[in-house]
């Protein structure tokens, strides 16, 4: 098309905005198709900019459609345009970026169209600029009222609403839904506008507002509607029903809240919402759940993806209900067998091959073969419940389908470990107290069960051990003569993460909670056992050093939490005067 739109130019032929409109509407869809790829896409913004300044050129004044698709393509808020200063086309997409908006502004004023409303709201969510989304939509209402034209539409309600949620308003989100999104009345009145029927985009937009709000009961019940009124809920609603409430649109940054879960009953309304939807509608159903389907035939769409599982079973793990995790993950398994989507390896014949590249149709957010997420949130469920036999299959099952594990994989491992070690010890402990209270002393040596025998309680556990060799291997701290000369095997068969300030805080509270268990153990402070104890605590002393030192080495700035922990950790070992100096300067970084 643009070698076309050269010719007619080269030939000296009238061109108009049917002769640009195809090529930016061209130009749209290949970004779309480079972003879902996950590819490039400053090949389709590049030409975009070069035809744009060629419709100028040639004296042609773009419409509603060239102006709407030229955001789309090119953004006003483009990365490009903000991180690299030193690009030579930035100050382009930047002068375009503005002439765009003042021109589809000019063209708002002459004719009235939901279309140019709902661009112009977009817009003004890309910004996050609260007035301009006001003054956009108090006009619109304006017009409404005072036009034939039908403005207020479910496109124009969702927009408004899906550009108050970028600001982070979510109570006038739902207020909007409210007002608009319910039978007019007979009034007439500017407030009073109000849509005869929804679709998708306003419940979706509803939903991600819900959940942000921590209104869940009411996104399970606007499903239901929405099935109720033959609207064919998508996987995106789930995913929007599963959102986290957003603590910070009214909590500083600096304030920590406790992790938050959905409730169980909850998770299970819309888990039974999502078995109802895999036996009857949502699997055939047609329209946009099909737009990945060729043109002759209708392609069945996965309802149980990974998303939606990964978050299920990362609930259950918070309620500690593995009954209800296992059968999320099983559900996940049996839609991937369906769909024939499965890991291959280098041995697998060309038909399998292609069997897999065929379902490589679907993107990635309706992939249904469990992946890094889904195998890190099962590792999860069985490490709350300290089964140490549920988390080493899933390990072994993540690393024989070819998954990388990544650092939230790690992390949930060490915390799996750590409850099983923090059981064994208790009990040990316990036992020791009890020995102790009969005899006197232990008339045996301490022993406790499985492979720790002939251990003392505050000494370190077989999976104290571990976590110690997981501890060396991502911090990539040199072997010492009394640890193995390299990572297990287990370890050596995936790559090895990046440290970052989430796993970094774990291991200061891991390790301040050793010295504890060391210092306030049973008969710790008897001499015969202060060998033991003074290189229990030093270990864990130079161990937490060591991960200090990692992350000034990463140059990885810590964050609230682990100046917490650093600081717990000092008062931990004794050191009230260093605790007192980290949370002083803590404090005094949060006021700035």
């Amino acid at each position: 098309m643009v070698a076309s739109r050269n010719v007619m130019s080269g030939l000296g032929l009238t061109m108009n905005v049917y002769t640009f409109g195809p090529i930016f509407a061209a130009l749209h869809r290949l970004r779309k198709r480079l972003v879902r790829d996950r590819r490039d896409t400053w090949p389709a913004i590049s030409h975009a900019l070069s035809e744009f300044e060629a419709m100028r050129s040639a004296g042609v004044l773009p419409n509603a459609s060239i102006l709407t698709n030229m955001i789309l393509t090119v953004g006003l808020n483009n990365p490009y345009a903000l991180s690299d200063a030193t690009n030579p086309l930035r100050a382009r997409i930047l002068d375009i970026g503005g002439s765009v908006a003042q021109e589809l502004e000019q063209i708002l004023a002459q004719a009235q169209d939901p279309n140019i409303y709902a661009t112009l709201l977009n817009v003004g969510a890309r910004t996050t600029n609260y007035d301009v989304i006001k003054d956009i939509w108090q006009t619109l209402l304006a017009e409404s009222s005072q036009t034939h034209r039908q403005l207020l539409t479910c496109l124009t309600l969702s927009a408004y609403m899906n550009a108050l949620i970028a600001c982070k308003m979510y109570d006038g989100a739902i207020a909007a839904f409210y007002a608009h999104a319910t039978p007019s009345d007979e009034s007439g009145t500017p407030s009073s506008l109000k849509l005869q029927a929804l679709d998708r985009s306003v419940y979706e937009a509803a939903l991600m507002a819900f959940a942000r709000t921590d209104r869940h009961r009411m996104c399970t019940s606007l499903i239901r509607a929405m099935i109720s009124k033959g609207i064919q809920p998508s996987v995106l609603a789930l995913r929007y029903t599963l959102l986290p409430p957003d603590h910070t649109a009214k909590r500083s940054s600096s304030t920590y809240t406790r992790r938050w879960s959905l409730p169980l009953a909850i998770a299970r309304s819309v888990w039974s919402l999502v078995v109802e939807a895999r036996r009857s509608v949502w699997a055939n159903s047609p329209g946009p759940n099909s737009v990945y389907a060729d043109a002759s035939s209708q392609q069945e769409q996965p309802v149980i993806v990974n998303d939606v599982a990964a978050q299920l079973i990362r609930i259950a793990a918070y309620a500690r209900n593995v009954d209800f995790g296992e059968e999320v993950f099983e559900a996940l398994k049996a839609e991937a067998a369906y769909f024939g989507q499965a890991r291959h390896d280098s041995h697998a014949s060309e038909a399998d091959v292609d069997e897999d590249t065929r379902n490589s149709r679907f993107p990635d957010d309706l992939q249904c073969f469990p992946n890094v997420r889904t195998y890190t949130s099962m590792i999860t469920l069985y490490g709350n419940d300290a089964n140490l036999t549920g988390a080493g299959k899933m390990w072994e099952n993540m690393l024989s389908d070819g998954i990388e594990p990544n650092l939230h994989t790690y992390t949930s491992l060490i915390v799996a470990l750590h409850k099983v070690a923090l059981r064994r010890r208790w009990k040990g402990a316990q036992l020791y107290k009890d020995q102790s209270s009969v005899y006197g002393e232990p008339r045996v040596p301490f022993a406790s069960a499985g492979r720790d025998g002939g251990r003392l309680p505050w000494e370190s556990t077989q999976q104290d051990l571990v976590i110690g060799d997981i501890e060396d291997w991502i911090i990539d701290v040199k072997p010492s003569s009394s640890s193995s000369e390299s990572a297990p095997s287990w370890l050596s068969r995936s790559e090895s993460p990046s440290l970052d300030i989430p796993l970094s805080t774990l291991l200061l509270r891991y390790h301040a909670l050793r010295i504890r268990d060391t210092l306030r153990s049973p008969e710790g402070a008897l001499k015969e056992h202060m060998p033991a104890v003074e290189h229990s605590t030093s270990e864990n002393i130079q161990r937490a050093m060591q991960v200090c030192h990692a992350v000034e080495s990463a140059g990885l700035t810590p964050d609230h939490r682990f100046h917490a922990a650093l600081a717990d950790f000092l008062d931990t070992c004794g050191d009230s005067s260093g605790a007192d100096l980290v949370r002083s300067r803590m404090n005094a970084t949060n006021a700035h």
